[in-house]
């Protein structure tokens, strides 16, 4: 490696002169103040490149391990309130007699450095390859992580977002600091700045530099502050320092995820508080989440969660970290989910002449599902298939998602309407259960539960729960389309009406009304309630109530759907009931993810069992620069034979992205670009259709061109072209058709 022809900010090669083609950067800029030379060599392996971050406890760098030749991170041990550079640029030198001090905190960060050494494989936290002593001084050597930080992700979303997405972000990150407080250490210095969310949308912990080593132990090397996020105690060099103290630096990091706002400092606080709750702020969050954050915020340490755990559980309601943590989700294969998603209702109920027993067979035979139009036909999909949701890809993947609290929470009952007149026929329904008489039914693969009355008939999936006798039924799943794709509960509140419309479709009821509808809060879930009912053709009325709760997988929602006579309160009494004791106890075992890229600026959703070949984002060269969309292949040898390559029987998959990359504005324009290059190789063009899916309306046209077909279409969504371009033979037709049909029903701006 030539240091004269190297980047120091990247590490690629480059021609001599101080600016890098490759990531901008200028090696003739200044250093920050006592960073090392640029090019330093350290422990004879590792070459110091350009600064990542300065504390007041050290400096990052980004390093090159000639070794193993990987991008690593270098941390420096620089107290700079009493150390210095010497004038070689290199040795640390002190600023006072603090030669205890220094040493003492110097061994201290070797101490943790043996510890988090021990940690590598603690999910979130990042991890420490080497560590050793040079220049008077110690260092780290830790991954590299390719992302960004929270700090900046909050910068491209208008300093803020929303509460469900920052607790997926931070409660890993929480979770990991569980385990980190068992081993008598403190990070004291958690900030957006110090969790970064990878390229593969995990989030990590970084910059333990600043941690204080031996909890209980009265010495302070340095006063760690980082104004708004550090509690009173850290303003003082032996303040009692806990695990107390890292709770209010993440209650407030969490604050100023959903406020955009940094708390005053606790110093002030402590004179005049003049912290504003959320929801003075605008902040809408149940009432329990934002008690939670401020007892975090407590500027007395005897207020506060005395504990990560403790915090962390008034957050979301689980009972044990360690064991969220330790828990690993089982594979399953294709198959065996498939059966156990599929049960066959009884011969009896399949007779029942109206859509009221319609519906609660069509449940007991449809458990988990979720409407997709694909390209002109309407696909049922088994959502609870194989593996653990993985939230991996190409480039980038979503850091989207959330959970919330744990308080019981009431449904509203509607005041029915004086005009309408309950079915004559109808037999009121028994009292509802009492307490106990209601048993908790695990719900499998959808990794959460549920309180039913144990007069119910469980279907044979487990998923689902009837009361012929009453006419009551209970239904679970969890779905990310309904109509539109859900990324979110606001997914569900701005399109109700076409969801109730979908549902009592599927019914055939065409005379329904929807009654009322408001956010809620299930379990500690966000959740986001409809209250509708319907007539079928034969005079039968019923009340039904549709449940959507966040849950915490970053796209998608439990979907639970409780149904009873019209007019029928205790039936309505016993199905709030049993809806309000819904748990998520963690992610849903599904093969879907949540893909996104920041250059294409996309999202979708697709299943990474069919997608084997991975989702990259790809630049396809043009007369005039180059267009950035996103190719998803179905196999690895796909993948290398590279789409659009009709020389190689394995080529096929999917590119989707905005018709304006090319230099269109229509959907129209884009296909007739596509006819004429399919003309001009000799392909011939099939025509023209339209397919209704994801809310949109796409305008469609295959070709075949030697042995390959291909599918283009295009909509527009929400203001945006989106395109789709699909390759395919016999080979691969059905997984490319899949991914086509899954990339239309979810694709969305980013």
């Amino acid at each position: 490696m030539n240091p004269e022809r190297i980047c120091f900010g990247c590490f690629q090669d480059k021609e001599p002169g101080s600016f890098c083609p490759h990531c901008g950067f200028n090696e003739n800029e200044e250093q920050p103040y006592l960073a090392l030379p640029l090019g330093t060599l350290l422990n004879g392996r590792y070459m110091v490149g350009k600064v990542l971050g300065v504390g007041g406890f050290g400096i990052t760098y980004l390093g090159y391990d000639l070794t193993l030749e990987i991008k690593v991170a270098i941390k420096e041990y620089m107290p700079s309130s009493i150390a210095a550079r010497n004038v070689d640029r290199y040795n640390v030198t002190l600023t006072g007699r603090v030669e205890e001090d220094y040493q003492y905190g110097m061994d201290r960060f070797l101490d943790e450095a043996k510890i988090l050494a021990k940690l590598q494989n603690t999910p979130n936290i990042v991890s420490v390859q080497n560590y050793f002593k040079e220049n008077k001084t110690a260092y780290f050597v830790m991954e590299y992580i390719d992302g960004r930080s929270l700090k900046a992700y909050l910068t491209t979303q208008g300093d803020k977002i929303p509460y469900t997405q920052a607790l997926t972000i931070l409660q890993p990150i929480m979770e990991a600091l569980v385990q980190v407080h068992s081993l008598n250490l403190l990070h004291r210095d958690i900030s957006p700045d110090n969790i970064y969310i990878t390229s593969q949308g995990e989030s990590r912990l970084l910059d333990f530099g600043a941690a204080r080593f031996a909890l209980g132990d009265g010495k302070s090397v340095s006063v760690i502050l980082k104004h708004g996020y550090a509690p009173e105690e850290q303003y003082s060099s032996h303040g009692n320092q806990g695990p107390w103290t890292d709770v209010y630096a993440m209650g407030a990091t969490l604050y100023r995820c959903i406020t955009g706002t940094l708390p005053p400092d606790s110093v002030e606080r402590i004179r005049r508080d003049t912290l504003k709750t959320p929801s003075e702020l605008g902040v809408r969050i149940p009432k329990n989440i934002e008690q939670a954050i401020l007892k975090a915020l407590s500027v007395k340490t005897e207020d506060r969660f005395s504990n990560m755990e403790s915090f962390l559980r008034a957050l979301t309601g689980r009972l044990s970290v360690q064991e969220q943590v330790a828990a690993k989700v089982s594979e399953r294969t294709r198959d065996s989910a498939i059966e156990q998603t599929v049960y066959s209702g009884s011969s009896d109920c399949m007779q029942k002449p109206n859509a009221f027993f319609r519906f609660i067979d069509y449940f007991k035979a449809n458990p988990v599902i979720a409407w997709v139009s694909g390209i002109g036909l309407l696909i049922v999909i088994a959502l609870c298939i194989i593996l653990p949701i993985a939230l991996s890809g190409g480039r980038k993947t979503t850091p989207i998602g959330g959970s919330g609290s744990s308080p019981v929470v009431n449904v509203p009952s509607a005041t029915p309407d004086a005009t309408i007149v309950p079915d004559a026929t109808m037999v009121p329904s028994d009292p509802p259960v009492s307490a106990a008489e209601m048993e908790t039914r695990d719900l499998g693969i959808l990794n959460a539960s549920i309180d039913i009355p144990t007069d119910y008939v469980v279907s044979e999936d487990g998923f689902n729960f009837v009361n012929e006798d009453r006419g009551c039924v209970i239904t679970t799943s969890f779905v990310w389309n309904v109509v539109v794709p859900i990324y979110s509960l606001a997914d569900v509140e701005e399109n109700r009406e076409e969801i109730v419309s979908s549902v009592m479709t599927e019914f055939d009821v065409p005379d329904y009304t929807i009654l009322e509808a408001d956010s809620d809060n299930i379990g500690g879930q966000e959740a986001y309630w409809i209250h509708f009912e319907g007539t079928d053709n034969k005079g039968v009325s019923m009340e039904l109530i549709y449940m959507a709760i966040q849950g915490t997988n970053p796209f998608g929602c439990y979907s639970l759907l409780g149904a009873y006579h019209k007019g029928d309160e205790a039936g309505k009494e016993e199905v709030n009931k049993v809806l309000q004791t819904f748990r998520c106890n963690g992610t849903p075992d599904i093969t879907y993810s949540m893909w996104y890229s920041d250059n294409v600026g996309i999202k979708i959703i697709i299943d990474d069992s069919i997608a084997q070949g991975s989702v990259w984002e790809t630049e396809i060269p043009l007369t005039n620069g180059v267009a950035e969309v996103i190719v998803i292949y179905p196999t690895e040898a796909a993948k290398e034979a590279g789409l659009g390559n009709i020389d190689s029987p394995d080529s096929g998959g999917v590119e989707v992205g905005y018709v304006s990359e090319y230099g269109y504005s229509t959907p129209e324009e884009l296909l007739d670009a596509h006819a004429d290059s399919a003309a001009a190789a000799g392909g011939t063009a099939g025509e023209r259709y339209t397919a209704v899916t994801g809310g949109a309306e796409w305008i469609c046209q295959n070709y075949t061109i030697s042995s390959f077909s291909f599918s283009s279409a295009a909509a527009v969504i929400d203001g945006q072209c989106f395109y789709l371009s699909a390759m395919y033979n016999d080979s691969n037709q059905e997984a490319v058709t899949a991914l086509c049909n899954q990339v239309m029903a979810s694709v969305r701006s980013w």
